[in-house]
């Protein structure tokens, strides 16, 4: 981000002139206060927002000019909260996405720490998904697996932890450490 300014009205910036730059490979934490513009700047990232002036880009190209399909496989995203899709637990991992096998969903239930709930599971990848299949930790997880079954280079964390007991948090970080292995982290 090159002296980006943004906001989501006219008149409140959320963001002025902020420029930062992660090289690949890094592990970059952002912080402040509620309202600072950390998720902000995930969204800038991601292509969704359009910086008011200044420059977003991303193995330099625009963000917001990254294509859906180039877009998973640059970005990995993991929010606060688990958003499900209609379907199976495969399904709430691939998202659609014809291009990823099942080979490589079960490599990123590995490695989020939750191939064993789902091989319990009576039909396993192809159970119908519910919430009450999964704790709320394991509901993170899941979340996990999504952002890297499609090997993403970039791996974007909202406080994933948020709300979760000492214990679960525990797992989920563990986990997260596994996925950042050879990733840009932010």
């Amino acid at each position: 981000l090159k002296n980006v300014t943004f906001g989501y009205e006219d008149a409140q910036e959320i963001l002025h002139e902020f420029s930062l730059t992660v090289r690949q490979g890094e592990h970059v934490t952002l912080s402040g206060r509620t309202g600072a513009g950390k998720s902000t700047v995930f969204k800038l990232l991601l292509g969704l927002y359009e910086p008011w002036s200044g420059a977003v880009n991303v193995f330099g190209q625009r963000a917001d000019q990254i294509g859906e399909n180039d877009r998973r496989k640059i970005f990995g995203y993991v929010e606060q909260g688990f958003h499900p899709v209609p379907g199976t637990i495969l399904d709430q991992i691939t998202l659609g996405d014809t291009n990823l096998c099942r080979e490589q969903v079960i490599q990123a239930l590995d490695t989020a720490g939750l191939l064993d709930a789902v091989q319990e599971l009576p039909k396993q990848l192809d159970t119908p998904y519910s919430a009450a299949l999964f704790s709320q930790g394991q509901i993170q997880l899941l979340s996990i697996a999504r952002a890297i079954a499609a090997d993403p280079k970039i791996l974007l964390l909202d406080e994933v932890t948020a709300n979760l007991d000492s214990n679960t948090e525990q797992r989920v970080l563990e986990a997260l450490q596994a996925a950042a292995r050879s990733r840009t982290v932010l």
